[in-house]
């Protein structure tokens, strides 16, 4: 009887052994879930912070410098007094497109603008006879081959020959470019349709002296902006004769 009872206590005892050891092992198994499911955590988010960093510093690439920067400066020479004769440096005049844009003759200064070789500036009214003449004319001169060389006409409207009309644009001047670009949409492509405001009179003088009259026109080398040959009036079968001159200035400058 007591060998069984030590017998008994012998098998308990093993089994209780057992037990616990079973029982450890398992509790170990499952503290290491948790352990396992950190570092993964950890490395999910070195990943995360590693992606933003890369993301924010793309971003910081692609950035244009042009527009942290703000609008190239226009540069332009030094004036002379009057822009009305040849060898005069033509005024930085502010001219206003058909959308009410404001324009600097600077943007035509080839050092700003290196397509410009020869500029075409020319004042007229809406209602004087010789600017409709020139303004028909316009249709034939302005030639394809005379734009890639870099011949730039600039059509500039001073209200009527009675007085400038600045209140009644830019919506006058949209309608004339309109219907003459309807009409004739590859010739009357000009550079640019613009009309004068109100301050800018006092610099048209400076074209325009006080016994001259529309149309005024000049032609402009672009790399000094000197007026290289000045006129004013227009007339009948003048076509060739300013084909020629355009050929021969966009020839030497």
């Amino acid at each position: 009887m007591k060998k069984f009872l030590i017998s008994v206590a012998v098998v308990c005892a093993m089994f209780f052994f057992v037990s616990c050891g079973g029982s450890s092992e398992e509790k170990g198994g499952e503290s290491n879930e948790p352990s396992e499911k950190s570092d993964s955590e950890t490395a999910d988010n070195e990943i995360s912070d590693s992606e933003v960093a890369d993301s924010e510093v793309t971003d910081g690439e692609v950035e244009d410098p042009e527009e942290q920067e703000g609008p190239k400066e226009l540069v332009y020479p030094e004036v002379t007094p009057s822009s009305h004769e040849e060898g005069d440096i033509a005024q930085n005049i502010t001219i206003y497109d058909d959308l009410d844009v404001e324009h600097k003759l600077a943007e035509w200064y080839k050092p700003n603008n290196p397509s410009s070789k020869l500029i075409w500036l020319i004042f007229t009214t809406y209602d004087c006879a010789p600017c409709q003449i020139l303004k028909e004319d316009l249709l034939e001169i302005n030639k394809p081959e005379y734009k890639e060389q870099g011949l730039k006409i600039l059509l500039v409207f001073n209200g009527l020959l009675e007085g400038p009309q600045p209140e009644l644009e830019p919506e006058k001047l949209s309608n004339y470019k309109y219907i003459f670009l309807s009409e004739y949409p590859e010739t009357a492509d000009f550079e640019l349709y613009g009309y004068l405001r109100k301050e800018e009179q006092k610099v048209l003088h400076k074209f325009i002296p006080l016994d001259g009259g529309y149309p005024t026109w000049m032609f402009i080398d672009a790399s000094t902006m000197e007026i290289v040959e000045y006129g004013a009036g227009w007339g009948y079968d003048m076509v060739d004769s300013a084909c020629d001159e355009i050929e021969i200035l966009l020839e030497e400058l």
